[in-house]
């Protein structure tokens, strides 16, 4: 279990991003974290992953502080940003992921998922010649080898092919199966609806909604969940009159 115990964290003395949050992830969850831009969802992964400072509370896997290095070997994060080294083909790349987590390559996943892909042509080539679509896949390609414990995924599906991200929800879907547990920041609701089995929503800092997915299909939806948040039709109403 990922246990986070509270979580106070501010970038300035009068401006807290998160506020006091508890949050307890299970072994298994596919977790969809989602939030309007500013509430803290990639500060929140940032502090999961170690890649910040915590200043209050603590952040535990099984009950080992998440800056022990067998936490951080368990957490794999894939972020929005797709900044790889250019210099390294895709299979460079791989390799070089893999020995930072300890693992083997086993060639005949590679060569599934790569066809999966469609990317096997392209595993000798250089990243810097990679568009964004091929830096996510390859990322994708990487994380289902490596097989961690957490994965973590911050709107890396934005900018693949359909198919890509069909076979990408296929994939995930098969990793959540096998109680791996599952992170996903997206802006594409539908998206996690389909996939996720709960959901935590953000909102200035605190956890303004932590349910099981399933109950949101059955009575409401994400997006009309997301606009009771926003405000979205005293906007409308507004936007109509003036």
């Amino acid at each position: 279990m990922l246990e986070l115990k509270n979580i106070h964290f501010s970038y300035g003395k009068n401006s807290p991003v998160l506020k006091n949050l508890n949050l307890k992830i299970k072994q298994g969850d596919f977790l969809a974290l989602v939030g309007p831009n500013g509430c803290g969802k990639t500060t929140l992964i940032k502090l999961i992953c170690d890649l910040l400072e915590k200043q209050e509370g603590s952040i535990k896997l099984n009950g080992i502080d998440n800056d022990d290095f067998r936490v951080k070997n368990a957490i794999l994060y894939l972020p929005s940003d797709d900044i790889l080294p250019d210099f390294l083909t895709g299979r460079e790349y791989i390799q070089l992921m893999l020995n930072m987590y300890q693992r083997k390559l086993d060639k005949d996943s590679l060569h599934r998922l790569s066809n999966y892909y469609s990317f096997e042509s392209a595993l000798d080539i250089l990243i810097e010649e990679y568009s964004n679509g091929m830096k996510k896949k390859v990322q994708l390609i990487t994380a289902m080898l490596i097989d961690p414990e957490i994965l973590i995924i911050d709107e890396t599906l934005n900018g693949i092919d359909v198919e890509s991200r069909e076979i990408t929800k296929l994939l995930l879907t098969k990793l959540s199966q096998r109680k791996k547990t599952i992170i996903i920041c997206s802006h594409d609701l539908h998206l996690l609806e389909e996939v996720c089995n709960k959901v935590v929503i953000l909102y200035r800092g605190k956890i303004y909604l932590e349910k099981e997915m399933d109950d949101i299909r059955k009575t409401s939806s994400l997006l009309s969940i997301f606009r009771e948040i926003i405000n979205h039709q005293d906007v409308i109403d507004e936007i109509m009159t003036s």
